[in-house]
């Protein structure tokens, strides 16, 4: 594939050259007369599209949600139909207690517990109660649901009335994320659902946890919930689940969050990201500090399909993910540890390649060789070598790194078989956008001689060659250029 769009290249290049004498042969016609005066000159050629500018990186210190902008479908959401009171001891949570250890992943401000039970028909719900909350502490609460596609079960948090006991039916928070099977590192498994709440009252608090079985129900698969209360949180707490992300924007050089922890091994950071369609990205950088890296943090990217299914989207690699036009959502949890240090959470747009600026040349005779030859002013190689510079930029003169720019170089006098027809090189951008490339040439062959009468008179013998410069992966993204390939010059023609 490759060698075939260098055919491709070379061909345009040629129909560019052959455009060239053409040109040059009908002003011939008209009479047209050079002179020596003509060949030289110190004015250089800009090629500068406009100013490139210096994207700005942004700290985001303030997060507000923004419900009207959530993808997320909440109108099927559910009440308990049925009546419980905190004291009615013939009521029985169907929850069994499952042993699980967080001694060691778990900070001692938190206290962690994991249930496990099963749902035997659809529609039905199992409810585990009273958990008691202590006054200014966090709850949060995970749902691991069976791992089967054909079961769909969400997770309700209510809370009692502490005056009389009742059970308030309405629920203060839910997830109810459909049934998809992501691939993770760990294996292929739906979203966990997760709820949670802080008790602002004075005095200790009672909650009730339902799980709800959306779609089918098995009394062989069984589902877990763990429950973790919290002394010790972040100020934007509880943000437990994609319906209540916070809405947040990326600037152009990059953002940065670093206001938020992950206080319990079940809790989860959401952000709501929408990538507008006039853009000038196609994918972004998410990553984490080292440190929460290291202590098990993740940070993954979800696009919503029909019926809140939580697609995860897959990392083209160096943890840059493609997004198109819509609304994603960025989750931060952990697998390993957790505890109160504020992790940081870093997003960089991947600039798209539109466009190459400030092209420049040098070569034998400097960077402002810019004869007049009878093709019209063009750069002139000298001494067999030519170096090409640029910057690869946005379609808004932002500078676009690490993009990979290709140089094809043309003398068509020369036949395939000597090896000296074309010559190729390659360089990344840097961290400014600026690219650097230098071709080693062969030499002229001197096919063209031109007479240039004055004074002292001369004839010089070049070549017509053409160059190509281009983004690997963005064709559009290029240039092209005829030049002179000096070869020598006779003293008085």
């Amino acid at each position: 594939m490759k060698r075939k769009c260098f055919k491709v290249l070379q061909a345009c290049l040629a129909i560019m050259l052959l455009m060239q004498v053409s040109v040059a042969a009908a002003e011939e016609q008209k009479g047209g007369s050079l002179s020596l005066s003509d060949l030289t000159t110190t004015d250089a050629i800009s090629t500068i599209d406009a100013p490139v500018l210096q994207p700005e990186e942004e700290v985001i210190h303030n997060l507000s949600r923004s419900p009207e902008d959530l993808a997320l479908n909440t109108s099927n959401t559910r009440a308990l139909t049925r009546s419980i009171q905190l004291e009615d001891q013939s009521q029985v949570s169907s929850f069994s207690i499952h042993q699980a250890s967080f001694a060691s992943a778990v900070p001692s401000t938190v206290t962690t517990d994991t249930y496990s039970g099963v749902i035997t028909n659809e529609g039905e719900s199992s409810l585990l109660y009273p958990i008691y909350v202590d006054p200014g502490h966090a709850l949060q609460v995970q749902l691991t649901p069976p791992g089967s596609a054909q079961l769909d079960y969400d997770l309700y948090l209510y809370e009692f009335d502490m005056a009389t006991g009742d059970l308030i039916t309405t629920p203060i928070d839910y997830s109810i994320y459909g049934t998809y099977l992501n691939a993770y590192s760990d294996g292929t498994k739906t979203l966990t659902e997760h709820v949670g709440t802080k008790n602002t009252t004075t005095g200790a608090k009672a909650y009730l946890i339902e799980v709800y079985a959306k779609q089918g129900a098995s009394i062989n698969d069984p589902f877990y919930v763990t429950v973790a209360k919290s002394a010790s949180y972040d100020a934007f707490e509880t943000d437990e689940s994609a319906f209540h992300a916070y809405a947040i924007t990326v600037a152009t050089g990059g953002s940065s969050l670093n206001s938020r922890s992950i206080n319990s091994t079940v809790d989860n950071d959401w952000y709501a990201l929408t990538v507008p369609a006039d853009r000038n990205y196609d994918a972004m950088n998410f990553s984490l500090d080292q440190t929460s890296a290291s202590k098990g943090y993740k940070v993954e990217v979800y696009g919503v399909l029909a019926g809140n299914k939580m697609k995860l989207i897959t990392s083209t690699g160096n943890n840059n993910i493609p997004l198109g036009t819509g609304t994603y959502y960025i989750r931060v949890y952990t697998t390993g540890q957790a505890d109160d240090t504020n992790y940081t959470l870093a997003m960089r747009p991947v600039l798209r390649a539109d466009k190459l600026m400030n092209v420049s040349y040098n070569s034998g005779g400097g960077s402002n060789d810019y004869p007049t030859y009878q093709y019209g002013r063009k750069f002139r190689i000298q001494k067999n070598w030519l170096t090409v510079q640029g910057v690869v930029a946005t379609s808004d003169n932002y500078p676009v790194a690490n993009a990979k720019v290709d140089l094809l170089w043309l003398n068509e006098n020369w036949t395939e078989q000597s090896g000296n027809r074309t010559r190729t090189g390659s360089a990344y951008s840097d961290q400014n956008g600026q690219f650097t490339i230098t071709l080693q040439l062969p030499p002229s062959t001197g096919s063209i001689a031109e007479y240039l009468p004055g004074p002292i008179s001369f004839t010089h013998y070049y070549d017509l060659s053409g160059i190509l410069v281009q983004v690997s992966d963005q064709p559009t993204a290029s240039k092209t250029d005829v030049m002179y390939h000096f070869a020598y010059s006779v003293y008085g023609g």
